[in-house]
């Protein structure tokens, strides 16, 4: 069972001793709180100049399940790592990454777009969100009744794609993701980047909020720490209780950093 980061610190820093590390950062509901609509999620002056002192102390990377362009807009800060649609497009000033979906991949999920756009017709509060690779179908607006008669809706959609290997669905916090059926996640986003200059050799510190995180927990596991953000979590080292307490862990960060530097 994970361990509760904030009554061992201690024990975190015994483990990062005489090591060289990097940070993974999830973005809704890790460095921002899960809001209703997707543009909402913005973050704070402090959480920004948190982030500001820690990419001068460690390799950072924000990574996430949005679209890259939407990521740099709403971070916006110089020396990070940009990891969008949950590490299919990685842009930093050292290297850059756009993981190739394929022709067919990129025509079915242009196909379904056009379809899905009608359900927040019938559904109200349903939000269609476009990223480019992938394409998300938020559901957290909608009235909880509503919710069993949008997902029979939805899988009748998207079924007889999943069936022919055309795309993937996976589900967040009230979120159906269409995917490219591509082996490619978080997890190996993670280990891409731990092979790229400034970030071999280094031992990574995950943290996040969702079942897309978990990919990369398995990853670090043994040569890393992973964070997970709302619960105790089986797979992850650590825990905080709510997304509030991020910020405790980026100060503590903070701080290590510029005591070992002294």
């Amino acid at each position: 069972m994970s361990k509760y980061l904030l009554k061992n610190l201690d024990y975190l820093g015994a483990l990062l001793k005489g090591k060289a590390i990097s940070l993974f950062l999830d973005y809704d509901g890790t460095l921002t709180p899960i809001v209703g609509r997707p543009e909402g999620a913005r973050l704070t002056y402090q959480t920004k100049e948190l982030l500001r002192a820690l990419v001068r102390l460690y390799p950072t990377v924000i990574i996430s399940g949005r679209a890259l362009d939407d990521l740099i807009e709403r971070v916006s800060i110089k020396g990070l790592v940009y990891a969008g649609n949950h590490g299919m497009e990685i842009f930093s000033e050292g290297f850059t990454m756009v993981f190739d979906t394929g022709s067919g991949a990129r025509e079915e999920l242009k196909r379904l777009n056009s379809i899905l756009r009608g359900l927040p017709r019938s559904f109200r509060g349903v939000i269609i969100e476009d990223k480019g690779v992938t394409l998300c179908v938020h559901y957290r607006l909608l009235d909880s009744r509503e919710v069993k008669p949008f997902a029979r809706e939805f899988m009748e959609i998207t079924g007889p794609s999943l069936e022919r290997g055309l795309v993937r669905v996976t589900e967040g916090k009230k979120v159906f993701e269409v995917r490219p059926p591509v082996f490619w996640h978080k997890g190996k986003a993670v280990e891409w980047m731990l092979k790229r200059r400034g970030f071999r050799a280094t031992w990574p510190i995950y943290a996040g909020d969702d079942e897309t995180d978990r990919d990369a927990f398995r990853v670090v596991k043994g040569t890393g720490s992973s964070v997970f953000v709302g619960s105790a979590e089986r797979g992850a080292d650590f825990y905080l209780k709510a997304q509030d307490e991020v910020k405790n862990l980026l100060n503590w960060l903070k701080e290590f950093g510029r005591e070992r530097a002294r």
